[in-house]
């Protein structure tokens, strides 16, 4: 008799994924641990292993289908004596025979059901992938809340038109589009970012063109980014900042941590250094809570260290950064940088960050206008430093002294933060870059 077997924990529990590998077909004889299924998920490609012995008798799944948590991918034949971690039950059994689900007659390694590309269709798209017996009793899925949320929408409010009053995402967007239109006049075309989207005008009129599907990766940061571009009402400033003193303290230690196994970046100096920032402003170490008008101060400081991978955008974080010494700080952007590269970081590495470092300075940017990662309230950009001649102390009689100056850009939600808090919380970045004595000590 086969067994069915469930997509396990992805991270948060409203998470989703998206398919991009299976490494078995039909047929073929597993052994615990082998890898059944790759998932991409908002943040990481996680590998989903076999954890019985037997025989792969059929998929519930396609390359590219959304896939959440919970739900069965798999029908397996157990080996004789093979130990079962978890069987589906009767009903769940009977649920999968529902005309929703991908049969595995159909499943192929090479392409997706009709069903699975029609994808692309908002008005389809809950009601497409997501089984209603998969959720049984509940007025919205985990997808759908994290979609209300997003919007900014009372799920109260919205009329679901599904099995048993289901509310999806269409009706979701329905609604959010309803009350934008609301707001707004009828000619106008500035939508705000996240709630209605503007169709692409025909380009093939002007030339050959090449699509190329978005990955994970990327629909989550440019779903999170024009959230946190509608909703957060951003400020910037910029300060340039002397980090000599810095650089050669860096350049001093460097040699001896590397026949340790470690490599002293100046991302590792400047997080540390923006951690003990925090610790004396800790404004910048908070959340706002919309709904009850409260600030809510965290006593952790969580760094999110922004990382470019092929596949897009990756914040790793690393917790507790205000008590970890220098060494450890850099031994975890190595570590992590080299996870995020390889696909390879778990969801509980990319969770509760409250302050995000984007340091672009290597590829020669001079200056970096962040966009900041909410729930945070704000993010340090950093740019490319310049050696620069300059009068040290302000004495213009004495000839000017050549000293790597670096510029940094402090993005801030201006709802929590005002420019004179963003003003002395880059002071006090200033004051720690230009002894680095407080940095090591600290």
């Amino acid at each position: 008799m086969s067994t069915l077997f469930k997509i396990p924990e992805l991270g948060d529990g409203d998470i989703t994924g998206i398919v991009v590998g299976i490494p078995v077909n039909i047929g073929d004889t597993v052994r615990c641990g082998d890898s059944l299924l790759e998932v991409e998920t908002e943040k990481a490609v996680l590998e989903i292993p076999a954890d019985i012995d037997g025989v792969v008798e059929g998929f519930l799944v396609a390359l590219e289908q959304e896939v959440k948590q919970g739900a069965d991918f798999i029908r397996i034949k157990p080996a004789a004596g093979a130990a079962i971690k978890e069987a589906a039950t009767e009903a769940e059994q009977e649920a999968t025979q529902k005309p929703d689900l991908v049969p595995s007659e159909t499943k192929s390694r090479d392409s997706a059901s009709p069903d699975i590309k029609a994808k692309t269709d908002p008005s389809k798209e809950a009601t497409a992938r997501v089984p209603a017996a998969d959720k049984p009793g509940l007025p919205a899925g985990p997808a759908t809340r994290r979609l209300a949320r997003e919007l900014g929408v009372d799920l109260s409010a919205v009329s679901g038109s599904g099995h048993r009053g289901r509310i999806d995402k269409a009706a979701v967007k329905a609604f959010a589009k309803q009350a934008l239109c609301q707001q707004q006049a009828p000619a106008s075309r500035n939508t705000t970012p996240g709630l209605s989207l503007q169709a692409l005008p025909d380009l093939s009129a002007f030339g050959p063109l090449t699509a190329e599907p978005m990955s994970g990766i990327q629909k989550a940061t440019s779903r999170n980014m024009s959230h946190a571009a509608a909703r957060i009402p951003h400020a910037w400033l910029q300060r340039r900042i002397d980090i000599t003193q810095l650089e050669q303290g860096r350049q001093q230690h460097k040699a001896q941590l590397k026949t340790e196994g470690c490599t002293l970046t100046l991302s590792a100096l400047l997080a540390k250094i923006v951690g003990l920032a925090c610790t004396r402003h800790p404004i910048f170490n908070s959340s706002l809570d919309e709904h009850k008008q409260q600030i809510i101060y965290r006593e952790q400081i969580n760094m999110g260290i922004a990382v470019d991978t092929p596949r897009g955008l990756l914040v790793p974080v690393i917790a507790d950064i205000a008590n970890q010494s220098v060494k450890d700080i850099a031994e975890a952007i190595t570590r992590l940088g080299e996870k995020a590269h390889a696909g390879k970081l778990q969801p509980g590495e990319m969770k509760g960050g409250s302050i995000t470092l984007s340091n672009l300075g290597g590829l020669g940017v001079s200056g970096v206008f962040p966009v900041v990662n909410w729930p945070e309230v704000a993010i340090l950009g950093v740019g490319a430093g310049d050696w620069v001649p300059t009068y040290v102390g302000g004495d213009i009689s004495a000839a000017p002294e050549p000293r790597l100056i670096m510029p940094l850009t402090l993005a801030f939600d201006h709802r929590v933060i005002n420019g004179a808090d963003g003003a002395r919380f880059l002071d006090t970045i200033a004051e720690l870059c230009e002894n680095p004595f407080l940095v090591m000590v600290g």
